[in-house]
């Protein structure tokens, strides 16, 4: 994960993750505040497959590569 500074208010965390279901590579940038994070929600843009992480508010995602399983469809939540 790479670190990078951010307002004086909070630090800016920026990081790469390849998504779990299509294999796209994405990068997150999340900003961190003392006593403000929470659990945050992201999703991937080629599937939709959902993330967390903790941040003070809802993260940015930039598409770095695309998806690499060859398909084009949307991943589905599954409750067993």
């Amino acid at each position: 994960m790479v670190q990078a500074p951010g307002p004086e208010s909070g630090d800016v965390s920026i990081f790469e993750q390849s998504c779990a279901y299509c294999g796209a590579r994405l990068r997150v940038l999340a900003v961190r505040v003392p006593d403000e994070n929470r659990t945050q929600d992201y999703s991937c843009p080629e599937c939709g497959k959902s993330y967390e992480t903790e941040a003070a508010a809802e993260p940015q995602v930039r598409l770095v590569k695309a998806r690499s399983d060859g398909k084009d469809d949307r991943y589905q939540e599954t409750l067993f």
